[in-house]
């Protein structure tokens, strides 16, 4: 998968999209995200990491933890790119799909 042109998909999308690398592995930060969480929308910096991590096939970082919503009730916090981010126990989420649409798999965990 091309990095530079997933890179470019997420960015029409989202066009603050910042890419970096954590250890030589591309990852996505998505500043001011707009998504619903349960009945509710909430705004905030998400960080996606687009391959292996921590024993998840992919993830998707929250700026902040979101408690009692959708599928996701097991939060745990990881150090990326030198700060603290969330991510709740939502697995099997494929590195061979592109990020847009891997993005919102990861989403659909606090839907």
């Amino acid at each position: 998968m091309d990095a530079a042109v997933e890179f470019a998909a997420l960015q029409a999308m989202h066009p603050g999209a910042s890419f970096h690398q954590e250890g030589g592995t591309p990852v996505v930060l998505l500043p001011e995200v707009k998504f619903r969480a349960g009945a509710n929308t909430q705004q905030m910096t998400l960080l996606l990491y687009p391959s292996s991590h921590s024993g998840y096939t992919t993830r998707l970082f929250f700026e902040r933890k979101l408690e009692g919503v959708g599928q996701s009730r097991n939060w745990t916090a990881h150090t990326v790119l030198g700060r603290t981010w969330w991510a709740p126990s939502w697995n099997n989420v494929g590195a061979e799909q592109p990020w847009t649409c891997m993005l919102y798999a990861h989403l659909r965990a606090v839907a």
